[in-house]
């Protein structure tokens, strides 16, 4: 019999949390959800955390949304960072022409 939909997601969970267990002992991680942690950084003298969650992507189409592709979500961030890059090199330009003035 197949795995029903919740049964996917835990067993997809499992598999990725018992990869990453040594590393969230070895750095102190606090576990604060079923699949999420945090975990404490020293940063400037201060704890700052980090957090990390295990969630699994839609392996098929739904009504509403269509199954992950990856190769689709690169090329949606590669776009977003471009378009990131590119505000910020407006910003930069904009502010070097304010100190010129």
């Amino acid at each position: 019999m197949a795995m029903n939909v919740n049964e996917v997601r835990a067993s997809v969970r499992e598999y990725v949390v018992d990869r990453m267990e040594d590393f969230l002992k070895e750095n102190d991680a606090i576990q604060f959800d079923d699949a999420s942690w945090a975990i404490p950084v020293g940063v400037d003298g201060m704890t700052v955390y980090a957090e990390v969650s295990v969630k699994t992507k839609a392996w098929k189409d739904t009504k509403t949304s269509p199954a992950f592709n990856p190769e689709t979500a690169i090329a949606k961030w590669d776009a977003a960072k471009f378009e990131k890059e590119q505000k910020a090199a407006v910003k930069a330009a904009e502010k070097a022409a304010k100190k010129k003035a």
